[in-house]
């Protein structure tokens, strides 16, 4: 999620359209951060490549602070082109964030907002934008130590 919401204001383009979740990789564990490696399916329709930079984004379930995602290297998006591109995500919960999401997997709907600055680049010129989605998931994606 946090990936699409540069993509689609960054800058004045065509929308990144999401093909999908190739890989989730199950998260690993630090004293403070939960590591989770993915590989999302994007494709970029423009005539020009983007690069998305370190940023972060404050999370929210049901309202309540959950933690912070940060994403911590570059990812680049090829031009005109479908593709996979993976990419480590470091979430830091809130004190006993964990724990109240757990409450939340059994529900059918869960609402998630984002809030927070990301940064993309094209063609050298660097935008911080301010994000505040909103997103309905089902609980059982919250769910990140699921064997797949």
């Amino acid at each position: 999620f946090f990936l699409l919401f540069l993509l689609n204001s960054c800058f004045d383009f065509e929308e990144i359209q999401f093909k999908g979740v190739v890989i989730v990789k199950t998260p690993t564990m630090d004293e403070k951060d939960i590591l989770v490696d993915l590989t999302l399916r994007l494709e970029n329709p423009n005539n020009f490549k983007i690069k998305l930079k370190p940023s972060q984004v404050n999370v929210f379930i049901a309202d309540k602070m959950m933690g912070t995602i940060f994403l911590d290297e570059k990812v680049v998006l090829k031009k005109k082109a479908e593709g996979s591109y993976s990419t480590q995500l470091r979430v830091r919960l809130e004190s006993g964030a964990f724990f109240s999401m757990l409450k939340y997997v059994m529900l059918e709907e869960v609402k998630i907002r984002f809030v927070g600055k990301v940064k993309g680049s094209v063609y050298g010129i660097t935008k911080r934008i301010d994000v505040d989605q909103v997103k309905i998931v089902s609980g059982k994606d919250l769910n990140f130590f699921k064997k797949s």
